[in-house]
């Protein structure tokens, strides 16, 4: 409970710096992002744990989420928008669940690539509300138990549905213009995949929130 307390603080931490940040600076916004296709950067903090029938144990695990998005705007509603992720997933578990006593720390590195379908709600203000979703494929980078290398022990690939809700504010699309949009981020990544490849063969997949910050160019 105090993990997840933590988790909601620092939800709304995020939320109140950009809404403080975005206010200082809105009355320079425009209503619409006008080019087509867009690229940005972004950052954020994962609250991660495991779901299944053997994962009864499980607490939230924080870890980092930073990499890369382009989006792609058919319209004043729609867009689609394919990302590159480096992800740090896990949790706390006891007992473990590949043979380990004791309270384990596990921790997954991933790169994440979600292809997310948004639907932008116009509000006739620099400030763009979108609702997104889509599928996501995982690939493992490393894993560890405890700082012991588990790699061999996990499954290499992962698949995954993302949805979640975000928040644009528009810069403007002037040439001068460097950050055309600044947002927020905030998602459930859903693990449909199982996490350990072992002989215990345990019942484990991923789920994640996250809560990131972006620029787009």
């Amino acid at each position: 409970m105090q993990t997840k307390s933590k988790l909601l603080a620092l939800t709304f931490t995020y939320i109140l710096i950009f809404i403080a940040g975005v206010g200082i600076t809105s009355s320079y916004g425009q209503t619409y992002q006008k080019e087509a296709l867009t690229w940005g950067i972004k950052a954020g903090v994962n609250a991660s744990d495991l779901y299944g029938n053997d994962a009864d144990g499980s607490e939230f695990r924080q870890g980092f989420s930073a990499g890369l998005l382009f989006n792609y705007r058919f319209n004043r509603y729609w867009a689609v928008q394919p990302e590159v992720l480096y992800s740090m997933k896990g949790a706390d578990q006891v007992p473990g669940m590949v043979g380990e006593t004791g309270s384990v720390d596990y921790e997954f590195g991933y790169l994440e690539i979600p292809v997310l379908a948004k639907f932008y709600i116009p509000t006739g203000t620099a400030f763009t509300p979108n609702l997104n979703a889509g599928p996501q494929a995982g690939f493992k980078i490393y894993g560890e138990s405890n700082d012991s290398d588990i790699d061999d022990g996990l499954k290499d690939f992962e698949f995954g549905i993302v949805f979640g809700a975000g928040l644009d504010f528009n810069l403007g699309s002037a040439p001068t213009n460097l950050i055309r949009t600044v947002g927020l981020d905030l998602r459930y990544t859903l693990g449909l995949t199982d996490v350990f490849d072992s002989p215990e063969e345990p019942d484990a997949r991923n789920g994640a929130f996250t809560a990131a910050v972006f620029l787009g160019f």
